[in-house]
C-alpha cells in the first residue's frame, strides 16, 4: 500500500516553494501527498509585493472532516504558518494523527539572514519550540537554529554545534541545520545525540526561493520510504546542487528548475 504524508504548508502561485514543491517531489518518491493548506499566496514573500489569504479560520473544519475519514499518516511535514493560532491547531493535529510509527518532520519556517519573517513574533517562536519537541526531525536554517536555542545568530560552526546540542539536551531528537556556508561550499549538517553528519555541495552563490522547502520534502519522502536520516540528507543535498546547476532564471525568487530532474528522486 502506498504510504501517506500530510503536508501542512501554504501554497504560492509563483516561487516554486511550499506545496507547489512538496506535491511533485514527495509524490515522485512514491508517497501520497495530502495537503493541509495554511494560506494561499499570489507569490512567495521575497518578491517586492504579494497578496495572501490566511486559512486559519478553516483549518479546524478541514481537520474535522479528515477525522471523519479515519485516516492515518506514515509521515507529517509542517512548514509555513500564518499566525500563532495555527501553531496551536497544528499541534493538536499532530496529537490526533501522529501514531507511534508516524515520522514527523518540522521545518520551522521563521527567519533567515538574522531576521524574523514578516508577521512572526516572539510568542510564535516560543510555540514553535514546543512543536519542534514533538518532531522526529527538524530542519532549521542557521538563523532559525539560533532562535530555537534562544541564542544570538552566528555562522560560526562551534556556536552552531553548541546551539544544536543545547536543543538536543532540551528534548529535540534530530536536527538538520541547513545552509552552512564555508570555503565555497554549502553544507547540511545532521546533529543527533552522539552523532554528527555533514552533506556538502558546491555553493554556486546567490539565493534561490524554495530550496529549504525542497530539502525538507526530500528528507521527508526518503524517511517515509525507509531511508536513514543521513542518506536522506545526502540525497536532498545532491538533488538541490544539481537543480541549482540546471537553473537559468534571472530572478532567483522564481526558484530552481527542478522539474526536469525529478526522476532522480524515484525510489
Amino acid at each position: 500500500m502506498t504510504k501517506k504524508c500530510a503536508v501542512i504548508n501554504d501554497i504560492s502561485g509563483f516561487g516554486k516553494c511550499s506545496l507547489t514543491a512538496a506535491i511533485p517531489i514527495i509524490s515522485v518518491m512514491g508517497v501520497e501527498v495530502h495537503p493541509l493548506v495554511t494560506a494561499v499566496l499570489s507569490n512567495q514573500t521575497a518578491y517586492e509585493s504579494y497578496s495572501s489569504v490566511s486559512l486559519t479560520d478553516k483549518l479546524s473544519d478541514f481537520i474535522h472532516e479528515w477525522k471523519k475519514l479515519n485516516v492515518r499518516f506514515d509521515s507529517i511535514l509542517t512548514g509555513f504558518v500564518a499566525d500563532e493560532k495555527q501553531l496551536d491547531i497544528i499541534s493538536e493535529f499532530i496529537d490526533t494523527f501522529k501514531s507511534g510509527n508516524t515520522i514527523l518532520v518540522v521545518d520551522p519556517v521563521m527567519a533567515d539572514n538574522g531576521s524574523l519573517y514578516d508577521g512572526y513574533n516572539s510568542a510564535m517562536c516560543s510555540k514553535m519550540r514546543l512543536l519542534c519537541k514533538k518532531a522526529d526531525v527538524i530542519t532549521p536554517n542557521i538563523c532559525e537554529l539560533a532562535l530555537l536555542a534562544d541564542e544570538d545568530f552566528s555562522n560560526d560552526y562551534n556556536k552552531i554545534e553548541r546551539y544544536a546540542h543545547k536543543l538536543i539536551e532540551q528534548g529535540i531528537k534530530n536536527i538538520v541545520v541547513t545552509g552552512y556556508r564555508q570555503n565555497g561550499e554549502i553544507s547540511n549538517i545532521v546533529f543527533s545525540r552522539g552523532e554528527t553528519y555533514k552533506a556538502t555541495a558546491v555553493h554556486t552563490g546567490g539565493y534561490y526561493s524554495g530550496t529549504g522547502d525542497i530539502f525538507s520534502c526530500i528528507v521527508t519522502g526518503a524517511l517515509t520510504r525507509g531511508m536513514s536520516l543521513n542518506d536522506a540528507v545526502s540525497k536532498a543535498t545532491s538533488f538541490i546542487e544539481k537543480a541549482v546547476f540546471h537553473t537559468s532564471v534571472k530572478n532567483h525568487n522564481d526558484g530552481v528548475e527542478f522539474e526536469t530532474i525529478l526522476e532522480d528522486l524515484i525510489l
